[in-house]
């Protein structure tokens, strides 16, 4: 198979992986307004259930069979609408991930005879062991966007170099995926955005900036989760 061929297999492979992303996340965005609509109908429901204490006290015993009937489906109402909203909800807990060295590994195998060899170096100074939120896929994913963003904008030999690193922020141990001010920068950036959304997803985030000495650091910072 020649590098052309294998780029384009390792595209498709992640067309599919961003399409079943983009579907998780409107998955997830439909969820948030379950749970943003259902929270304003509980409290329209707490209203009748206030108004029908209130009523029950003015009325005659013909009435307070009616306020019954409205207070036994209000009470049902809530119950299903409470059932609804826990699980839409997403959980609170950062649930732990794959091991990054792991992760790095299988990039590297993808990667392998989609791009030069030559011109990948890719070091891992965080533990081995140490997990993210991030799943393997989505790990494995976001190093290969990482290095497709430079390769597919300049096919022209330049070294694409990334360091996995552990680090200290507000004193809890983070990821950091640090991609060289001397890596060119990409041109539509549509890899960036994909690796953008698998960071935020994970609780963490990108963000690029101007070198002192020229050219772009890229820095994809994960939290680590025990």
């Amino acid at each position: 198979m020649t590098k052309t061929d294998a780029r384009l297999a390792l595209h498709l492979r992640r067309r599919r992986f961003e399409w079943a992303l983009a579907r998780d996340e409107q998955h997830r965005t439909a969820a948030q307004l379950v749970v943003g609509k259902t929270h304003g109908l509980l409290s329209m429901i707490q209203i009748i259930q206030l108004a029908t204490q209130e009523l029950e006290q003015r009325c005659d015993s013909v009435a307070r069979k009616y306020i019954e009937d409205l207070r036994r489906a209000a009470a049902e109402a809530r119950q299903e609408l409470t059932e609804l909203m826990a699980a839409a909800r997403p959980p609170d807990t950062l649930a732990p991930g794959a091991p990054i060295g792991g992760a790095v590994d299988a990039a590297m195998d993808s990667l392998r005879d989609a791009v030069d060899a030559d011109l990948l170096d890719v070091r891992l100074s965080a533990p081995a062991g140490a997990v993210t939120r991030c799943t393997a896929e989505e790990l494995e994913h976001l190093l290969i966007g990482l290095v497709l963003d430079v390769a597919d904008a300049e096919p022209a030999a330049r070294p694409i170099r990334l360091l996995v690193r552990e680090r200290q922020i507000d004193g809890a141990p983070w990821i950091e995926i640090v991609r060289g001010a001397d890596t060119a920068p990409g041109g539509d950036r549509f890899e960036l955005r994909v690796v953008e959304a698998i960071a935020r997803r994970a609780g963490g985030e990108l963000a690029t900036s101007e070198a002192r000495d020229g050219g772009e650091e890229l820095v994809v910072a994960l939290p680590e989760v025990a």
